[in-house]
């Protein structure tokens, strides 16, 4: 349990025959969550039904947990079944103990709900923005890792360029992944996804007001463009806009006070 699983995806761990000698019975209490999860939400009904599958059929699948300096646990993958557990009054767990550091275990955090599409599109963009930053992977070695075409890893990434209220209502599902990118690199962004919203516009519909918008001259950002700009409002903390002038341009920092300035200058003397 020591070798770095990336790049084996959760077949290192999950889908394999498991000896039974590795599983132990642990007390939910003496679990702490896993600070690394990158879902921060969980649908209530869908670990309702789970809670009652395993009050049926017991948990079929151990969790992983480290254990901890104080003699207790903490979770590496599996808390939707620790949720449901709880929910179905299961006072202990099956579990599978492992040896890992942190990096290993937000790894493996962000590849099982990856893999089991349990995030929603901007937890999946924020966790691939995660697995390049803190890891260093391309985006082309995600591509392979999580068995994803290179262009879906693309244009996930390119959520991260939208506005905060957009992304907000893609958290909230909200908006869907194809609504929410048709509006990449609109500067009214913001503006056109509460209509999408509130008239419950398809995706279609979405891509057409989008088109008629710039057809009435709406400022309008390429988006490999919008996506540089993203990366760059990350790495400074700022909303940041790049305007192409010929084969130069400008790129713009907006801060809202002398605060956020000043730690502006701090990052660029760093």
């Amino acid at each position: 349990m020591t070798e770095k699983y990336l790049g084996r995806g959760l077949s290192a761990f999950l889908d394999t025959e498991t000896d039974e000698n590795d599983i132990i019975k642990i007390n939910t209490d003496s679990i702490k969550r896993n600070p690394f999860q990158p879902r921060q939400t969980f649908n209530e009904e869908n670990l309702k039904t789970l809670a009652e599958s395993i009050k049926r059929k017991g948990i079929l699948q151990p969790i992983l947990v480290v254990k901890r300096d104080d003699g207790g646990y903490q979770l590496v993958a599996g808390e939707r079944r620790l949720r449901a557990s709880k929910i179905a009054g299961l006072a202990e767990v099956p579990a599978i103990v492992v040896n890992m550091d942190n990096e290993e275990q937000l790894e493996i955090a962000i590849l099982e709900n990856i893999q089991r599409e349990d995030l929603n599109p901007l937890e999946e963009a924020e966790s691939y923005r995660r697995l390049m930053d803190e890891f260093h992977h391309t985006q082309e070695e995600l591509s392979e890792i999580l068995g994803k075409s290179r262009s879906h890893v693309a244009n996930i990434l390119r959520l991260l360029t939208l506005p905060p209220q957009v992304k907000e209502m893609v958290r909230e599902g909200k908006l869907s992944f194809g609504q929410a990118r048709a509006l990449i690199g609109l500067n009214d962004a913001a503006e056109i996804a509460k209509n999408v919203a509130e008239k419950s516009l398809s995706v279609r519909q979405t891509e057409n007001l989008v088109k008629s918008r710039k057809g009435r001259g709406v400022k309008y950002m390429d988006p490999e463009i919008a996506n540089v700009a993203g990366q760059i409002s990350m790495l400074l903390g700022l909303n940041v806009n790049i305007n192409l002038k010929g084969t130069g341009g400008v790129v713009e920092i907006n801060f809202n006070n002398f605060e956020e300035l000043d730690a502006l200058i701090r990052k660029l003397n760093n």
